[in-house]
């Protein structure tokens, strides 16, 4: 099934890989008046093929300083979206937000950093990179019934964890000896501090002493339980995540009834 991408205005994603969700994939709001522009960057790319899932990683490790963490993750090969305001390989982001514009979108495939992740060109700090974390819906109808919770570390009484991963378009390497074989990768990815993000079963804290990889608060509707903005691919999602049942059916009313 091919996703059409979307232009989207006024929001940058971080994922999840955000998770996340996905992601993802995703934080920081960008300017909203900045993509009113018809040459600003497209805010999401989707891809596809092999790449890191980090979604809903809970023990991921903090790496010397208060920068960076190492999370274990997943590896999928399907469908996936890469928030452009994330691509850490400078060269890479910069032919993708020249050539993926919301004047002129890039459809599956056509990102330079879609090439970049399949053919192992991926950069950072001089080093090349054969996997890279970005979003993907893979386990999403599961990830939905964690108990997502509202994690604000500046509010009173607060106890769970003021640090959280961000694994958006994070370079990662083969685990060589991973505590969990369904989790071969890891990924450096960035770390917040003390800023607000969505909780994983009913918690803000990390499993084993680690932090978890996460997105944004503002990033999530906890009243309708979904994006509070246009998410590529998540009308598919949505629908296989549903009960099997019969939608309520409202006759139509006549033509002359609703002059």
């Amino acid at each position: 099934m091919r996703l059409q991408f979307l232009a989207i205005t006024c929001i940058t994603w971080i994922a999840l890989s955000y998770s996340p969700i996905c992601l993802a994939e995703a934080g920081e709001k960008t300017n909203s008046s900045t993509h009113n522009f018809p040459n600003a960057p497209q805010v999401f790319v989707v891809c596809t093929g092999w790449h890191a899932l980090c979604s809903a990683s809970p023990d991921c490790k903090m790496n010397g300083g208060k920068d960076k963490a190492d999370c274990d993750c997943l590896r999928v090969n399907e469908t996936h979206i890469v928030a452009t305001a994330e691509i850490k390989d400078t060269a890479v982001k910069r032919l993708t937000e020249v050539k993926c514009t919301n004047a002129h979108p890039c459809d599956v495939d056509q990102a330079p950093v879609c090439k970049a992740i399949k053919d192992g060109q991926y950069e950072v700090d001089n080093v090349k990179y054969d996997w890279v974390s970005t979003y993907s819906y893979r386990g999403w109808c599961t990830l939905l019934k964690l108990n997502l919770k509202a994690c604000v570390p500046d509010s009173i009484d607060y106890t769970g964890d003021r640090y959280w991963a961000v694994c958006d378009a994070a370079p990662c390497t083969e685990n060589q000896h991973p505590s969990d074989p369904e989790r071969p990768l890891s990924c450096q990815c960035r770390v917040e501090y003390n800023t607000s993000f969505v909780g994983m079963n009913d918690s803000c804290t990390g499993d084993k002493g680690g932090i978890m990889s996460s997105f944004p608060l503002w990033a999530w509707d906890f009243i309708n339980n979904t994006y509070p903005f246009p998410m590529p691919g998540y009308e598919y999602v949505r629908g296989a995540c549903a009960p099997v049942k019969s939608d309520p059916w409202i006759e139509p009313r006549r033509a002359s009834e609703s002059r």
